[in-house]
């Protein structure tokens, strides 16, 4: 997620994006966003995810079922916004993403699809006579040599707080994680021995 803003669409400060999803990779886009984007959408369901995005950064955070994604999106902006970061991999999803890109709009898809024959269907003259873009992400076009440092980095900073979507959990409660995880309940588990903390 951080990836993708800062290295894959190397959205510039001052700009606007949009991201679906409010696990850890949407949650990481908004964290790296938050160093200089004037305006941060969230797109997720949960609402303590949501209020997490916010915390973490976000400008806004959009629930899905309380309208069409486009519409609020442009309430928000009404031209748009310039990047999209989208971590569902779902079809609905991302046509969503495409009506709420701005003129030239750039989008990036760092999800991966449940099913893996899944296709996309696009209107092809829309995406050319708006300029759009659509690429790809494969982790986060990231040298991990160089990025896991500099992500470090801007932790000990106070700007990349990964630690509020961390939450421990012990090796023999892998069940539960997993389970917590599948509701919403935790962002990102990691196990560890003993007893774990919050």
């Amino acid at each position: 997620g951080a990836g993708a803003v800062l290295n894959s669409l190397n959205c510039p400060a001052g700009s606007s994006l949009l991201v679906t999803g409010g696990g850890s990779v949407g949650l990481s886009a908004v964290m790296a966003a938050a160093r200089g984007l004037a305006t941060i959408i969230v797109v997720e369901p949960v609402a303590a995810r949501r209020r997490l995005a916010l915390e973490l950064g976000a400008t806004h955070a959009v629930d899905p079922a309380a309208g069409d994604v486009a519409e609020q999106v442009r309430a928000i902006i009404p031209a748009g916004v310039k990047y999209a970061v989208d971590t569902t991999a779902a079809a609905p999803v991302i046509t969503a993403v495409l009506a709420s890109l701005a003129q030239q709009g750039r989008f990036g898809m760092v999800g991966v699809p449940a099913d893996p024959t899944a296709t996309l269907s696009v209107n092809l003259i829309e995406m050319q006579a708006r300029g759009l873009s659509f690429t790809g992400i494969v982790e986060g076009d990231s040298n991990p040599d160089v990025f896991i440092p500099e992500l470090i980095d801007m932790y000990k900073k106070g700007a990349f707080p990964f630690d509020r979507i961390i939450t421990t959990m012990p090796f023999k409660e892998i069940n539960e994680a997993v389970e917590a995880q599948a509701r919403g309940e935790v962002i990102k588990v990691v196990l560890v021995h003993g007893s774990g903390i919050g």
